[in-house]
């Protein structure tokens, strides 16, 4: 995904360049046209298809010819050369050459377990058509690791019928997000979606009949009768071809601020493989941050000559779990010790919201159960909207006159307000990239960037796109027909997810 906003970026940058300036050549393992990543869990709990993962493509432009390799796999950097060979015999030459190798799933079991290869992992569309396949009928199912995506995981595939146990190391799941009382809530959330979660749990040994998995065995010597193993314990940076070309590695491929690596400048390095000074972040916005960087620094512009991204304004964690909804503000699970926390827990109802106020401003939430309130304190946090006087009144209904006004009239919703988090689109880049011609999902992707992150506003974009057809027609060309379950066109979406989604 990392890679793809940069040839993107480079796009944009080069557009208006009268003579061919780059000449970028794309080389990925992976047959597939480029896809959303961060949306296979979805396809998981059957909330998406394959097919709408697919993302923009990068096309020439005037300053740039694209060549994509796709199923080639790069085996060596030739740095005395300045090529690059691959496992078909092929070597293309560069001037700059760009590792974004992204990272590959961590297993629970070490490599001398003969059986670590039986546990299941969800990084590509093949884990996730083969996770699909393993769970074509119930199953018992045991997913190791009560992170973020372990629970949309485990969520979806109880949502499909499997019989489904949830391992964690810790004392509580998303003990990185949440302090232990918000984490009962959501344990008790999980347990009514069908997900048993079992804590301080340690993969030792997987038990077997044959060739077929029966159980797993923990280190405390509990045993949980499973039939697939599904890990979910994190990833590991991809530096294979960094470090076999002698280049500096530690957890990722090292890089200056400039995103070069301090042993060769012909090497960039952006995404989940590369490691700045701040460490290997895993999270996408910074990948994105990276990637218009470099594209600026390969296009020849200026940092000045184009805006800084917009990927991402706040750390702002979702849980999209089918049943369980939990959104995490700020720097870490326990809230900030200067600010002043209130705390509303409502086990009956599933139902746990913290916020912590500095000043008049959010610095730090958690909310579980509570998608109003949730959607309220982001947009307070993310745009430092000055707040009441108690923050007790935050807790129950949002804020008392929201800063994102819930409507079901798209007339009324302020055109600056944020659709799309991921990218900063707001409803008035949709409506204008709709006035420029761009009439369908695809197209208003591909133009505004909007969707292409987590995917929370895709169904707002569709609202929109709707109700823009209505006040701007097209009198040469048909309207198309919306239908809610034709991903090839936009669906058809009442104003009531406008009412319910535009906030996020």
């Amino acid at each position: 995904m990392v890679a793809v906003r940069l040839l993107d970026e480079l796009g944009r940058l080069t557009a208006d360049r009268s003579t061919r300036l780059l000449d970028v050549t794309v080389i990925g393992e992976e047959p597939h046209r480029p896809y959303n990543r961060l949306l296979l869990s979805e396809v998981i709990a059957d909330r998406a298809d394959l097919g709408r993962l697919t993302l923009p493509t990068a096309t020439d432009s005037s300053g740039m010819t694209v060549r994509v390799l796709r199923g080639v796999t790069a085996t060596d950097v030739d740095r005395d050369r300045c090529v690059v060979r691959c496992d078909d015999g092929s070597e293309h030459p560069y001037d700059t050459v760009v590792l974004a190798t992204g990272a590959a799933a961590r297993r629970p079991l070490t490599d001398s377990d003969e059986r670590a290869g039986q546990v299941r992992v969800l990084r590509t569309i093949d884990d996730c058509r083969e996770l699909l396949a393993a769970c074509s009928y119930p199953r018992r199912v045991t997913v190791v690791g009560g992170g973020l995506l372990g629970l949309e995981i485990a969520c979806g595939l109880a949502s499909r019928g499997a019989d489904v146990h949830v391992l964690h190391r810790g004392g509580h799941v998303l003990d990185r997000q949440l302090p232990a009382s918000a984490a009962d809530i959501a344990r008790a959330a999980l347990a009514a979606a069908g997900v048993q979660v079992v804590t301080d749990a340690e993969l030792h040994r997987l038990q077997h009949d044959g060739d077929r998995i029966t159980a797993v065995r923990l280190r405390d010597g509990r045993e949980i009768p499973t039939d697939v193993v599904v890990a979910s314990v994190g990833v590991a940076p991809r530096t294979e071809l960094a470090r076999a070309a002698g280049l500096p590695v530690r957890a990722g491929v090292v890089v200056t601020d400039e995103l070069r690596s301090p042993g060769d400048p012909q090497v960039a390095a952006i995404g989940d493989c590369a490691e700045p000074q701040s460490g290997c972040s895993g999270l996408l916005a910074p990948g994105w941050a990276q990637a218009d960087l470099l594209a600026r620094q390969l296009a020849g512009c200026a940092v000045s000559d184009v805006p800084a991204s917009s990927a991402g304004t706040g750390q702002v964690v979702k849980l999209k779990a089918v049943g369980v909804d939990v959104v995490a503000i700020g720097d870490g699970p326990e809230p900030p010790a200067e600010a002043r926390t209130v705390t509303l827990s409502d086990p009956a109802h599933r139902r746990h919201v913290q916020v912590s106020v500095l000043g008049d401003r959010v610095v730090a939430a958690c909310c579980v159960g509570a998608k109003r309130v949730a959607a309220d304190l982001t947009a307070a946090y993310e745009r430092r909207t000055p707040l009441p006087d108690d923050p007790a009144v935050l807790l129950l209904d949002g804020l008392p006159n929201s800063v994102v006004p819930l409507t079901g009239d798209p007339t009324t919703m302020p055109a600056a307000t944020t659709v799309c988090r991921c990218n900063g689109v707001t409803k008035k880049d949709i409506v204008d990239a709709h006035v420029a011609g761009a009439r369908d999902l695809v197209a208003v992707s591909a133009r505004t960037r909007a969707t292409t992150g987590c995917g929370g506003c895709r169904e707002v974009v569709c609202g929109l796109l709707e109700w823009m057809d209505d006040v701007n027609p097209t009198k040469d060309v048909p309207q198309p027909k919306h239908s809610r379950n034709d991903p090839g066109n936009i669906h058809s979406v009442a104003s009531s997810l406008i009412d319910k989604e535009i906030s996020r």
